[in-house]
């Protein structure tokens, strides 16, 4: 078998990569991140590398394209073989007529814990969804608060980690001490005010607190885990193996949490949660990209034993996605194995809309006085 052609459609944020066979069997895999034009471009510049290469050989190709790049790593590089690579594990296992988790080792879970989201302007209008959520079977729900600051273009950390406190004790009043509680936290605080937000929140036992702060730094963690005794977790911005490697080695977080469209695709995810494992680190997969990276996730989430749940904002929520059937049976909080063979889905290219113009302008935060802050 030999790929003769790699293409890309673009919708929105999305990017989605299609490798076709001499034999046709045809694969689809999700490189979607915050810049789509350059993980598009950097597609563009893998393909001759890929053209007339045997799909099945997918450590090799991977390799191959990661390698022959001498400025690599990053969020770019990380979608863009992400992109690839779910592609050719999904014509593999359409060649093989078996879903994905089969061939990274079959089942090591019958079935994967959900965690989903919330979001409101108030401590009583988040509580409400929050219990909404929770009567809908999910048995954990990861939050942020300061949506009312967004709405402003604000962040001030002393406002935000009392919202934040405010939001929590609510939440668990609404939904009881037997729904796990998440607090996100988006990389927004600095360190003095993420072990604030920790010492207050303690009281109503989190799962854990996710991105108290930026990631560019990981020993930060070191000082958060000298001032908590709350789990913590990050790496949603991780994009290979080596992006991980101090905050595993150095036992800085309790959960790392892999973007399988960020962070290179089910090859490294695999390798990610191997190292993970070593130091006995739990995954909780980072999904919020789309329709694919939701279907990927969940194989990889199916088959690597160290996954303590996974992200879902479909959780609890009735499926409205066209791209992709069937979407994914969730059963009190779990999503159940897919049954089709690759990723367990048809992906519907006439679906797909065409990009939006203008483009995505991100989001701008200020403090009080005008400085910049993170979205």
């Amino acid at each position: 078998m030999k790929i003769t052609d790699i293409s890309w459609i673009h919708s929105g944020r999305a990017v989605y990569v299609k490798i076709e066979t001499d034999k046709d069997i045809t694969g689809y895999g999700e490189a979607t991140n915050f810049a789509p034009r350059s993980v598009i471009g950097l597609i563009e510049e893998i393909r001759p590398y890929l053209l007339g290469e045997d799909p099945r050989r997918i450590e090799h190709l991977w390799q191959e394209s990661f390698r022959r790049l001498f400025a690599r790593g990053g969020p770019i590089t990380g979608s863009a073989l992400a992109g690839i690579d779910m592609a050719l594990w999904d014509i593999k296992g359409k060649e093989l007529d078996t879903p994905v988790y089969e061939l990274l080792g079959g089942l090591a879970r019958t079935r994967v814990r959900l965690y989903g989201h919330v979001t409101g302007h108030s401590a009583e209008e988040i509580a409400a969804n929050a219990k909404r959520l929770a009567d809908r079977g999910v048995t954990a729900i990861r939050y942020r608060g300061f949506h009312d600051m967004d709405a402003k273009g604000l962040h001030d950390h002393q406002r935000a980690v009392r919202q934040q406190v405010e939001y929590t004790e609510a939440i668990r009043s609404a939904v009881g001490d037997d729904v796990d509680l998440i607090i996100e936290c988006h990389g927004r605080y600095d360190p003095d005010h993420a072990v604030q937000l920790a010492r207050q929140v303690a009281e109503f036992n989190p799962l854990y607190i996710e991105d108290p702060v930026r990631h560019e730094n990981p020993q930060a963690f070191r000082y958060l885990r000298s001032h908590t005794g709350i789990p913590l977790a990050t790496g949603e911005r991780g994009h290979s193996k080596w992006d991980f490697r101090e905050l595993v080695v150095d036992g800085l977080v309790d959960y790392v949490r892999p973007d399988i469209c960020w962070a290179a695709g089910f090859t490294e995810m695999k390798k990610i949660a191997a190292l993970a494992e070593v130091y006995y680190v739990n995954l909780v997969p980072h999904n919020t990209q789309g329709p694919l990276g939701s279907a990927a996730s969940l194989h990889a989430s199916l088959a690597i034993s160290n996954v303590a749940l996974m992200e879902a904002p479909f959780a609890g929520r009735d499926p409205d996605v066209d791209v992709v059937s069937p979407w994914p049976v969730v059963e009190d909080g779990y999503a159940l194995p897919p049954t089709g063979p690759g990723l367990g889905v048809e992906f519907h290219e006439d679906a797909v809309a065409p990009p939006a113009e203008p483009r995505r302008q991100h989001p701008v935060l200020r403090a009080l006085d005008g400085s910049v802050r993170d979205w």
